[in-house]
């Protein structure tokens, strides 16, 4: 018998062709505290607002709720055969650039958040040397309410780890390259989603009806590598522009990150002052998309 304290539960999503109409998940992915985070905290907002009357009391004593949605964020590990409808949620847009719906299940055992009308705010992929790859979604919803337990399909391959990505630099204005001298990748996909607290703010405002995907995605992200030559660092003072290919490949399985153009803004090129540590590099960088806006700064395959 399933128990909270043992920590059992799932999280599964499904893709809606419309907005408003719950589907049930097809797609289940086991969520993962790595670090201090927790794996879920995805929450309903009731967004109570209490009155200040001029009613002969001294007190707050009636309130309202100004509307309900639910925001959070997931974390989970990057599983082979589970990624195509994940990767088409993060970037996928409409006629109208507007970012896919989804709906999910996410059972805490003793209540079970069923939410609708969800789409991926922010994305974050890591890549470190000796870990799981790992994928954080903060999320919002319009609807969450009360569901009921199913039987999930958890796959039962083990998450991509660290060693099975092919990292591919492009420096000196050449082609891309492997680079095995990589050992820390950060990825962050801004989809611009319009917060939905921002109408909350007003006692006359209402529950969102909508998350507006206000733009074309934002991605930039960070590199640590070994200090083994200065091609990055003669990029970033020279303000040569890069590109960065990631593959993650397990037989026949693989998926791919590609950001045709990087620009580094900031290298953290300093000594240890220690002979036990090595020279690491450390590079932030933003993703632009083609010149001519036919390509994304990042393209998730």
């Amino acid at each position: 018998m399933a128990t909270a304290l043992s920590k059992e539960g799932y999280f599964g999503f499904g893709l809606q062709s419309v907005k408003g109409s719950y589907v049930s998940p097809d797609n289940w992915l086991p969520l993962m505290d790595w670090g201090s985070r927790r794996a879920d905290t995805v929450q309903l907002q009731n967004n109570y607002v209490a009155l200040d009357l001029a009613d002969s009391q001294d007190y707050q004593s009636k309130y309202f709720s100004a509307g309900q949605w639910a925001e959070g964020s997931l974390r989970f590990p990057l599983i082979p055969g589970m990624l195509t409808d994940l990767l088409a949620w993060i970037q996928d847009r409409d006629d109208d650039n507007q970012g896919m719906w989804a709906s999910a299940l996410i059972d805490c055992v003793y209540e079970v958040k069923k939410l609708t009308d969800m789409k991926v705010q922010r994305a974050r992929i890591d890549l470190v040397k000796g870990e799981p790859v790992m994928c954080s979604l903060d999320v919002a919803a319009l609807k969450l309410e009360a569901g009921s337990a199913t039987t999930p399909s958890i796959p039962t391959a083990a998450p991509y780890v660290f060693r099975e990505a092919t990292v591919e630099l492009a420096t000196g204005g050449g082609a891309l390259a492997e680079d095995i001298n990589c050992e820390k990748i950060r990825i962050v996909i801004d989809n611009l989603v319009e917060e939905p607290a921002e109408g909350m703010r007003l006692v006359s405002a209402a529950a969102p009806v909508q998350l507006y995907n206000l733009s074309g995605v934002r991605c930039w992200g960070a590199l640590s590598r070994d200090f083994v030559d200065n091609d990055v660092y003669g990029d970033f003072a020279s303000g040569t522009e890069a590109a960065l290919a990631i593959e993650l490949a397990r037989g026949a399985v693989s998926a791919t990150i590609s950001l045709p153009r990087i620009l580094y803004v900031a290298d953290d090129l300093g000594l240890p002052g220690s002979h036990e540590k090595r020279i690491v590099e450390k590079v932030d960088f933003l993703a632009l998309g083609s010149v001519d806006g036919e390509t994304a700064p990042v393209i998730l395959s």
